[in-house]
Formats: C-alpha cells, structure tokens, sequence
C-alpha cells in the first residue's frame, strides 16, 4: 500500500514538474526558437546524409542546413507545440515532446550528425542524453552540443561579491537551466566510451563588444571568463 502511495505522488511530481517546465518554454519570447545557429558552421562537416537536432525550436537550423546542400534528410525533437507545429513546415521529421523519452525510441546507428544546441543544461539526466546520442549515432558520426558556461566573470563576480546567484528568463543563469558546465565538465560530458571530442571553441564575441576589445588587449588571457558557452564536437568510435 506504501509503495502504492510513494508511485502515486512520484507520478503526480513528473507531471506537474513536466507541465511546469512547458508552461516555462510557451513564456519564453518567439526569438528564443527561431535562430539559425551559424556559429556551429565550423564544427559541421561538408555534408550528412541524415541530421538530428535534439531541440529544434522552429527548424531554423536544420531549414538552413538542407536549403544550403549540407544534409538530406533532417529530423528534429521539440517540446513546444507552437515551435514544432512551425518546424514541421521546414524539416522533413518533426517529433513533438520529452527529448529525453523520445531519443530512446529511435533506431540505433541511424544519424551521421546530432545537434545538441543549448539543450544539455536543460535535461534532468544530460549523461544519459550523451550515452543515447551517441548510440543513434552512425559510426564515425558527429554530436555537436553548444553547453553554457557557468565560470564567467559576470556569474563569479555576483556570488563572490555580492552574494547572488539569481536566475533570469534568459541566459547562462537562464530560469529553465537544470544543470550547470564549465569548459572541463562540459568536456567531459562529452567524452564516454563510444564518443571522442576531437575539436571545440569559444563562442565567437560580437564584433567590438566589450568582451572583444577586453580580451584583445589581454591577450586572451581571461578568454575562458568571459566566454558565454562553448561548441563542442565529439565523434563516435
């Protein structure tokens, strides 16, 4: 009878959590899940037959991926219905729902690039997202993730001197955030027994932004601090 119980509001808490952090993603502005993500380009190879995006938002950059010749076939998961419902007319899969149930479903083997694209720090269980990734992985495929970084000026500077560490709508401090990565743990989430990163970088600064300019006369020496995420590719084995 216990046990009942217990399965009883461990089933009431995933639902309500789960439709909390939907509700949090339908508040979220229309530009958080319609942009083409350009800045992974370097990471991509020159073409894949078969594309996933855990995360896919609108489709952007999956829509981008397949208009410039660079895959044939793109499959996308998304949370959102209004983002999906728009995906669905720009890439040829669109799978509506928990990313994390649904990459279980999918055949092994069958990709040969994954994006993961500020998706990681969002899950409950990001290591098992890395072990199934790389399992629908074709060999000598891709995962491309882009993982916020935790260790920035900005975030040590509000918990060291002023004590906060206060979420926001967006960001790296974003309120939909559950995990959080520095270069080393972002890199070694990566790295599993089947998977190898084999290249990452810095997030490009805008042009002439303060972080530019900092960094430049520094001569990168403080690069790390003030890099908002890090794009990271591994290959499988």
């Amino acid at each position: 009878m216990k046990l009942k119980v217990c399965s009883l509001y461990f089933y009431l808490f995933l639902t309500t959590t789960s439709s909390m952090i939907i509700q949090n993603y339908n508040q979220k502005e229309e530009t958080y899940f319609n942009n083409a993500r350009l800045d992974i380009l370097p990471l991509l190879p020159e073409y894949s037959e078969s594309v996933l995006e855990i995360g896919c938002g609108n489709g952007a950059t999956l829509k981008y991926l397949k208009d410039r010749g660079k895959c044939k076939v793109t499959t996308g998961i998304e949370l959102t219905e209004p983002a999906a419902s728009e995906a669905k007319q720009h890439i040829d899969i669109t799978l509506l729902g928990d990313a994390e149930k649904i990459i279980n479903t999918l055949d092994s083997d069958s990709y040969d690039t994954v994006l993961c694209l500020d998706i990681l720090e969002h899950l409950v269980e990001p290591w098992l997202m890395v072990e199934q990734i790389s399992r629908v992985l074709k060999k000598d495929g891709l995962a491309i993730a882009s993982i916020p970084n935790l260790r920035t000026f900005r975030v040590i500077s509000n918990l060291a001197i002023s004590g906060k560490f206060d979420y926001a709508d967006t960001g790296i401090m974003d309120k939909t955030h559950l995990r959080f990565f520095t270069r080393t743990s972002a890199l070694e989430l990566l790295k599993t027994d089947a998977l190898e990163v084999d290249h990452w970088i810095h997030s490009p600064f805008a042009a002439m932004s303060k972080s530019a300019i900092f960094n430049t006369i520094t001569f990168g020496i403080f690069r790390d601090l003030l890099t908002e995420q890090y794009l990271i590719r591994a290959v499988k084995k």
